[in-house]
């Protein structure tokens, strides 16, 4: 792997995706790419995609630089980055679910194919910037299926924090290095 990866998380309207879209528009690089996981099924996801759509464009505005949008709800590994790329990944929880359980998903090898695709995108991208939910906190009970969902982004959490050069928690939209893991800056 040659690229940086960097972990965002946060809990829901945290400000994670504000920050990691700042944060990957102000390093120097090529490219910024913003790799979307999100399906439009519904109205509520696309109200969603919408105001990230337009969140988009005011940060880039205001950093004087502009996202290439690249929708790829399954297997990021294929997206077309380019070599020295700025991506960001936006997000992991909606991955997972897309892997398991959308068309052209890896169901029960969801984990795996994650995770060879960021080895993938590390290949070629200067910086990765993967944004992903905290929705480990809650307390409540869920059922079997769920419970088994959170458990593999659980997993995926801590695989990919052992390879980023950072993990990030963001809470009220001010970020937190280390992400709560100790020995993590």
């Amino acid at each position: 792997m040659s690229g940086r990866l960097v972990l965002v998380i946060g809990g829901s309207g945290s400000g994670k995706s504000a920050y990691a879209e700042k944060f990957l528009l102000a390093q120097a690089g090529q490219r910024a790419v913003y790799l979307a996981a999100m399906e439009g099924a519904g109205e509520e996801a696309r109200q969603r995609i919408a105001r990230h759509r337009a969140m988009r464009a005011a940060h880039g505005a205001a950093a004087g630089r502009a996202f290439v949008t690249i929708e790829r709800p399954v297997d990021i590994g294929g997206a077309a980055v380019l070599p020295g790329d700025d991506v960001l990944l936006e997000d992991l929880g909606n991955l997972l679910a897309n892997e398991l359980w959308a068309p052209g998903g890896a169901g029960a090898g969801a984990e795996e194919r994650i995770l060879a695709g960021v080895r993938a995108l590390l290949e070629r991208a200067g910086l990765l910037v993967i944004v992903s939910s905290d929705v480990f906190r809650d307390g409540l009970a869920y059922d079997a299926e769920t419970a088994a969902y959170i458990r593999q982004l659980g997993a995926l959490h801590c695989a990919l924090a052992t390879m980023a050069e950072q993990v990030v928690e963001v809470v009220c939209g001010l970020p937190v290095p280390g992400g709560g893991l100790p020995g993590r800056a």
